[in-house]
């Protein structure tokens, strides 16, 4: 039997399948009809990545996160140089900025995982970033209460601004849209 006739059978015998029950088939037709990669990469470029825009937020977040981890390293070899004190990092890492140098690298490492798995859309990211974002929150507490009594405009607002900045961003990230987003990758 030649490869012809064999097409024009599997054709023939196949006519009520999705491929071909609105339109009538031809030989051209029959390779991508049966062709699993067409299929697959039709589906996969058709269905997903059309919608799937990063929401701007996201963006941020990520880029904050970049900042902090390229911050976090640079006044850590400063410390070990002698240049600045612990405490230089307390506006950052709160209380724990006085355990030493190497928590600064190990957070700045923290930080550029976050944010590079934020751009990506990795969901796991998403989750450490509420979490990462409770933990600032948690660390700017106590600061802007001591600030408040002791009336330290500045300190108000810097601390202040780390807990109205760590609300947005859990109220951001958990949102319908950006867990959505989140979930298709």
């Amino acid at each position: 039997m030649s490869a012809r006739r064999l097409v024009k059978q599997i054709v023939a015998d196949n006519s009520g399948s999705k491929f071909f029950s609105n339109t009538k088939a031809t030989i051209a037709e029959f390779p991508k009809a049966f062709c699993y990669r067409h299929s697959v990469t039709t589906q996969l470029f058709s269905e997903s990545n059309a919608d799937r825009t990063r929401p701007g937020g996201v963006t941020a977040i990520a880029i904050v996160c970049f900042a902090l981890a390229a911050y976090l390293p640079l006044n850590g070899i400063l410390i070990v140089a002698g240049v600045v004190s612990l405490a230089s990092g307390a506006y950052v890492l709160g209380e724990y900025s006085m355990m030493g140098p190497v928590l600064f690298l190990a957070v700045a490492v923290v930080l550029a995982v976050l944010g590079w798995g934020l751009l990506r859309g990795w969901n796991w990211t998403r989750r450490l970033a509420v979490v990462a974002a409770a933990l600032l929150l948690a660390t700017a507490v106590m600061p802007v209460s001591a600030a408040v009594i002791y009336f330290h405009p500045v300190a108000i607002a810097i601390h202040g601004a780390k807990i109205i900045a760590s609300i947005v961003a859990i109220r951001f990230l958990l949102l319908s849209e950006v867990v959505d987003y989140f979930r298709r990758s």
